[in-house]
């Protein structure tokens, strides 16, 4: 399914500084606005009944929580908010990132459903799959910036999916190299 914005294609060095930094900051502006927005409903829900899957939505949470702790020590040396790289920083490969090239994106999104789940209202959910659209468009920005600055991340991305985990090896095993 394509997008109306293809980003695998975006030539990204034709962006301005100005440019990149206001795609980045929108991004990171939405993605922490439908998080909120979801935990602000939840919050009115708080006593609204008893919660049937609590113990699956605290799990979600947990595990996304687990997830973005397990990024954040594969990607010291390269962590920020921001979709743009820091400058000399380096491919990270390893740890969570051999199975998912965006953990942390995947991190924020089973968060975002333990918090719809608990909210249990369509806005919640509808807030939820705005969150979903966002990081996807966010990971998509933050892989053509990485190609630029690692060609070689042209392979990595080739090989490794980018927010859900390929589980049983590489998603993709023909290796066409471009």
């Amino acid at each position: 399914m394509g997008y109306p914005l293809n980003l695998e294609k975006l030539n990204v060095e034709k962006l301005s500084v100005a440019t990149r930094d206001a795609i980045a900051k929108t991004l990171v502006a939405i993605q922490f606005f439908m998080l909120a927005a979801i935990a602000i409903v939840g919050i009115t829900k708080v006593h609204a009944k008893a919660h049937t899957y609590l113990g699956m939505e605290i799990g979600l949470v947990a595990l996304g929580l687990l997830i973005i702790a397990s990024a954040g020590v594969a990607l010291r040396p390269s962590l920020r908010i921001s979709p743009i790289p820091k400058d000399n920083s380096p491919l990270i490969e390893n740890g969570i990132y051999r199975r998912v090239r965006h953990p942390m994106y995947l991190g924020v999104i089973l968060i975002g459903c333990g918090m719809a789940g608990y909210a249990d209202s369509w806005i919640s959910w509808i807030l939820e799959l705005v969150l979903i659209i966002d990081l996807n468009i966010k990971a998509r920005f933050e892989d053509a910036l990485l190609r630029e600055i690692h060609p070689e991340s042209m392979h990595y991305q080739m090989h490794v999916s980018r927010i859900l985990p390929c589980m049983s090896g590489s998603c993709r095993t023909n290796c066409i190299s471009q």
